[in-house]
């Protein structure tokens, strides 16, 4: 008994999931995934401490013309990665600043937790979506 509760130690420390009945390993749980898409789509995805820059091409814009720039990646200090979740956490209570109207130049949010998406579209000329894009783009350029 005393080696099967052992076990079961070991594997949660690991931070994977066992189904206790037969053994069979689960995926490990996955951190939370926040993505901001600015007014002209270009995308910032935190995980875990990486900020990702993910520019729209030619190709995929509305003109066919706009670029959006290079690929950006940085791994952000712990301060810098709880400032940027909290401005997420800040931006999905803020119902004020949530809008349905899915037009340049409002931009939009998804929260990405396991299996589950949330998502919703801010106002442009909201606080908080100024706050975010502003910080976004300081983060980027470090």
């Amino acid at each position: 008994m005393k080696l099967f509760f052992l076990i079961q130690f070991l594997i949660v420390i690991s931070g994977e999931k066992v189904k206790a009945s037969n053994c069979i390993k689960m995926q490990p749980t996955t951190d939370t995934v926040y993505i901001y898409y600015d007014a002209n789509r270009n995308r910032y995805e935190l995980k875990a401490n990486e900020l990702e820059y993910v520019p729209v091409n030619a190709k995929e814009s509305s003109s066919g013309i706009y670029s959006g720039g290079t690929y950006e990646s940085v791994v952000l200090k712990d301060g810098d990665r709880k400032k940027l979740v909290s401005l997420f956490k800040a931006a999905k209570a803020n119902k004020k600043a949530h809008t349905d109207k899915n037009i340049k130049p409002n931009t939009a949010i998804e929260i990405r937790v396991d299996n589950k998406k949330e998502s919703f579209l801010l106002k442009a000329k909201s606080a908080i979506n100024l706050s975010m894009n502003n910080y976004l783009k300081q983060l980027i350029k470090k």
